[in-house]
């Protein structure tokens, strides 16, 4: 209990930190109220619904991977559990803490919460490939964008690597390494859990018909992703190129997964700051898309703290 606290308190810390030094040497506060103050409200309601359709694909996504491992759950139960994860994203590190909810959740039909677990990594680790590749086959048509801003090329490389990683330690040669282990008594319980989690995944190699419709999914998905944060580029009057944003938002929701602050505090306005500064703006755009971001999500996360609250 007290490590966790002081993992907590440190990511608070370094969160409060960043904003700081971000509100006092990098921004004028004057200049972001301006610049929100003439926001395009078309542009700004439009990128606001597509929130509901990235719900909808979601909770769809997931739904089709419970019913590949014949497990049935309502859509509408689904989509709940993605606005209560909404609601404890506000608070919890990464924008994946809201997942703990989600297998939680889960759980009641998989009566597992490793069986949960395996589902909803499969779910996320299809979501991200996608968002990869686009980065990765946009950067290659904006060349001059990444050789400026090395760290894109450093996240795929993160990003990339992590998915081989994790491939992996689900090949053959895994399977047959933990099957000439031999261990026994707690390690043979811990060991029987690591199997039956690589189980509850590899699984989906049975599941093609399944994995192809999760993987268009996840293609809809992270296009709306996309279209959602360009939306607010044009609610702000920021002119970047649609393309540039295939590149700019995997990178930055990459690095809002790095576990070192309070849902992405800091990170989020110090990537966009170094990001638009390519494009000549000021960082006063940079922390205004950002806010506008973070309204978002706390209205989603209000929502979900509501739908959390009733069925209690």
């Amino acid at each position: 209990m007290l490590k966790k606290t002081l993992s907590t308190l440190f990511k608070f810390i370094v969160s409060a930190g960043i904003i700081t030094y971000i509100l006092i040497y990098r921004v004028s506060l004057k200049d972001i109220f301006i610049t929100l103050s003439s926001v395009n409200l078309f542009w700004l309601i439009l990128s606001f619904s597509l929130h509901s359709i990235g719900l909808l694909i979601s909770a769809w996504r997931w739904q089709i991977l419970m019913k590949a491992q014949q497990i049935e759950v309502p859509l509408s139960f689904l989509i709940k559990s993605y606005l209560v994860g909404a609601f404890f994203n506000q608070f919890l590190p990464t924008r994946f803490g809201g997942d703990m909810v989600r297998i939680y959740d889960s759980s009641r039909y998989t009566n597992s919460i490793l069986r949960s677990s395996a589902i909803i990594l499969t779910e996320r680790t299809n979501g991200i490939l996608i968002l990869l590749l686009f980065a990765f086959f946009a950067s290659i048509f904006r060349l001059e964008l990444t050789e400026k801003n090395p760290v894109i090329w450093l996240s795929l490389l993160v990003g990339f690597g992590g998915m081989v990683v994790l491939l992996f330690l689900l090949t053959p040669f895994v399977t047959k390494l933990l099957n000439r282990t031999k261990v026994k008594g707690f390690l043979l319980k811990i060991k029987g859990k690591i199997v039956f989690f690589r189980d509850s995944i590899i699984i989906y190699k049975k599941r093609k018909k399944e994995i192809a419709e999760v993987t268009f999914l996840s293609f809809l998905l992270q296009i709306n992703v996309i279209l959602h944060y360009y939306f607010i580029g044009k609610a702000l009057n920021i002119d970047i190129p649609f393309i540039d944003y295939f590149i700019i938002m995997p990178v930055v929701l990459l690095l809002l997964s790095i576990p070192i602050t309070i849902s992405g505090w800091g990170v989020r306005e110090g990537a966009l700051i170094g990001i638009f500064d390519f494009y000549s703006y000021s960082s006063d755009f940079a922390v205004s898309f950002s806010l506008i971001d973070v309204a978002f999500n706390l209205i989603i996360g209000v929502i979900g703290g509501v739908v959390y609250w009733l069925r209690k």
